[in-house]
């Protein structure tokens, strides 16, 4: 059996959905962080920890699925996970004291983890080249529609009800996915072209990948372009609500603005495919992306007041990340074996959203008086994306 029989293309819309379900859980209750801090009688830096421990874990736990799907296949695993994540968000519902709400976290992105995981394993096994990068492009829109939109979502369930009806609300998104997986999604990875490694030399298959630059450099193009999003998503409450005086509901309004914006560079992006390369796009999203970070580093700089330039400076930066994203996903896969995509998945996911974590918990730990630490981390990880393009671009690709 080949790839071909097994399935003629990736199945966009059942991994889009199944992505965004497992995406939205890392912010969908961030409305009600004051909630929960006082419902749980802890100070509100400790319930802030909940996202960098979310993103830590759905980085960490990516090394141990990919090699898992590797081996006993996609559809399996996937179903397990979201098992998991499911559990998970029903435990967290009922949670009574913080440790149990971290600990149900960690368990709740185990699950999550292998949505991403798994998607772009079945991308590779499915299609190549072009193809690939298209495909992959839906993935970068649920991976950044669902952290944005979900504070949008919490802020009227926590409303409505309380902070426990959002991970009530994952807790039905996971069970429909569940099904819907069950149902529709075929396995993508024959038996025969399964490599399962062996647990002792799971580490120097990391290391054989981490060593293919190609790869590497792709997978840290997409963490540090991405980062700004993480950045953006940690500080904006704070920088609006708190520093600027807005309104839950403008602010609610201000967040789903940015999707919009990601999701049109995205389109834009499978567009030029026709016409310019993909190293090409990926070197203009880069230029957007670090050009945002250099104005919003004026406007920190500038201590300004309202939000309107941080929303500009941070949207340039979005639409040059739209431009990244699906093409690096495509463009590190590519560069592997289809036989060991679930490995490269983990392992790209794990610098990812290990730069993420890193971020986030970093940002969580300083004080923001105002849009200043938030600028120079967004101007940081943009610049790293930059010039990593480069360096891949002009002594990689050149070379090869």
């Amino acid at each position: 059996m080949t790839k071909k029989q097994v399935q003629k293309q990736a199945p966009i819309a059942v991994l889009f959905t199944m992505l965004f379900a497992g995406q939205i859980a890392s912010t969908i209750f961030l409305p009600g962080l004051p909630s929960i801090a006082v419902e749980l009688q802890i100070p509100r830096s400790i319930v802030q920890i909940m996202v960098p421990v979310y993103l830590a874990a759905f980085a960490s736990t990516q090394l141990i699925i990919g090699p898992l799907s590797d081996k006993f296949g996609r559809k399996p695993i996937v179903l397990l996970g979201i098992l998991l994540f499911t559990f998970a968000s029903y435990l967290c519902a009922n949670a009574n004291d913080i440790q149990t709400l971290l600990l149900c976290r960690v368990a709740q992105a185990t699950g999550a983890c292998s949505t991403l995981v798994i998607s772009r394993a079945i991308i590779r096994d499915t299609s190549e080249g072009l193809a690939a990068a298209k495909a992959m492009s839906y993935v970068a829109i649920a991976m950044a529609i669902g952290p944005i939109m979900a504070p949008f979502i919490g802020g009227f369930l926590t409303g409505w009800f309380s902070w426990r009806a959002t991970f009530l609300f994952t807790t039905l998104i996971g069970f429909i996915i569940l099904i819907l997986i069950s149902i529709n999604l075929k396995e993508t990875l024959p038996k025969e072209m399964r490599n399962p490694p062996k647990l002792g030399t799971l580490f120097s298959n990391y290391i054989d990948l981490l060593k293919n630059k190609k790869f590497t450099a792709y997978s840290l193009i997409t963490a540090f372009a991405s980062g700004a999003m993480q950045a953006y998503v940690v500080s904006s409450p704070i920088i609006f609500i708190v520093l600027m005086g807005v309104s839950p509901e403008v602010f609610g309004f201000y967040v789903m603005v940015m999707p919009s914006l990601f999701v049109l560079a995205t389109f834009i992006s499978r567009k030029l495919m026709d016409y310019i390369s993909v190293d090409q796009i990926i070197i203009i999203g880069g230029i957007f992306s670090c050009s945002g970070g250099v104005l919003q580093l004026f406007f920190g700089i500038s201590e300004v007041q309202t939000p309107m330039p941080v929303l500009i400076a941070f949207a340039i930066s979005n639409f040059g990340t739209g431009l990244v994203l699906g093409n690096c996903y495509a463009a590190a896969l590519n560069s592997v074996k289809p036989e060991i995509a679930g490995s490269a998945s983990a392992l790209g996911g794990f610098l990812h959203f290990g730069w993420g974590a890193l971020i986030t918990i970093t940002l969580a730990n300083i004080e923001m008086t105002s849009s200043f630490v938030f600028s120079v981390a967004q101007l940081t990880t943009t610049s790293l994306a930059l010039t990593t393009i480069i360096i891949l671009n002009f002594i990689f690709n050149r070379n090869s």
